[in-house]
């Protein structure tokens, strides 16, 4: 009966996923009128789906190394915490790592569960949360530079293919990596098997097409509106400093990295809308993601 909540609770828990993270790069299309809304939601779904069954095991090992599989009601405890945060993050319109906070989680429970726990993995994971955006910013305010160089003498018709043949080749390539990264995290701390893992990807997908599109606004349109250049240079930079950290074992959060590219190419660029106060809030909602876990998490199992 146990087992059957968690896995209720597990694909509530990704179709939120897919809902914060879907609005994220889908916003990046929608907000410079490239794709409609169904169209870009479509595009990030079928990538999350693949990224998780083809290369969804590269974070798993992290998983392990906080001491083993998520179970029973400690499972249960740590998921309500993470559907709360989701719900009261959406609630703002923010975006919420499921990264950052189910590992901020874990940590608050693994201190009052298992004292003395190893947590030198722990603080070499901050120290990667806290250098991929900034690594991001560079990465992509270096590639919309070479990109607009290099299509600066192209004509309108064929820089018009270009952005829209790229943009959909990248949404799919990022959308696959956060599968391979986040979902691939998921099934390492829940000791997911592959029926579920497919279960759980078509629950993000749901999220992503028939969920997101509130949120979605919220990024590509009321946080910056970048062109089609613009889109692919954030997009690419984020995902491949994403893609990095999966290739380390390290689960990260596509939200800071990719982000991170929209500011780098906002900085090298001038875009039509940039609101300094909501990135204010998304900087912030970063820190509170973690936070927040371990802190609930902590007061709960202290509590029990």
């Amino acid at each position: 009966m146990m087992d059957f909540v968690i896995v209720l609770l597990l694909i509530v828990l990704l179709m939120l996923f897919g809902l914060n993270n879907g609005a994220l790069f889908e916003g990046g299309l929608v907000g410079n009128g490239s794709f409609k809304y169904q169209t870009s939601a479509l595009i990030v779904g079928g990538g999350l789906l693949l990224g998780a069954l083809l290369e969804g095991t590269k974070t798993s090992n992290f998983a392990l190394s906080l001491g083993g599989y998520l179970s029973g009601y400690v499972a249960i405890i740590i998921i309500l915490i993470q559907l709360a945060l989701f719900f009261a993050f959406s609630y703002i319109k923010l975006p919420l790592s499921i990264t950052q906070a189910l590992i901020g989680a874990w940590v608050g429970a693994l201190i009052f569960l298992r004292p003395g726990f190893n947590a030198s993995p722990i603080y070499n994971l901050v120290f990667w949360w806290t250098v991929s955006p900034v690594i991001a910013i560079l990465v992509s305010a270096i590639l919309f530079q070479f990109l607009k160089r290099i299509t600066s003498k192209w004509r309108l018709a064929k820089i018009s293919y270009f952005n829209r043949f790229l943009l959909l080749i990248i949404v799919f390539y990022t959308s696959f990596v956060l599968g391979a990264n986040n979902i691939g995290f998921i099934k390492g701390a829940f000791g997911i098997p592959i029926w579920l893992l497919v279960v759980i990807s078509v629950a993000a997908t749901v999220g992503a097409v028939f969920m997101s599109s509130g949120f979605t606004k919220s990024i590509g349109e009321d946080f910056i509106v970048l062109g089609p250049l613009g889109i692919i240079s954030a997009l690419l930079g984020g995902a491949t400093v994403l893609l990095m950290l999966t290739l380390m074992g390290y689960p990260a959060s596509l939200t800071t990295t990719t982000l991170g590219g929209m500011i780098g190419v906002g900085l090298a660029s001038r875009p039509s809308r940039f609101k300094t106060s909501y990135l204010v809030m998304i900087t912030a909602s970063w820190v509170l993601a973690g936070f927040l876990g371990f802190a609930i998490s902590g007061l709960v199992f202290k509590l029990l």
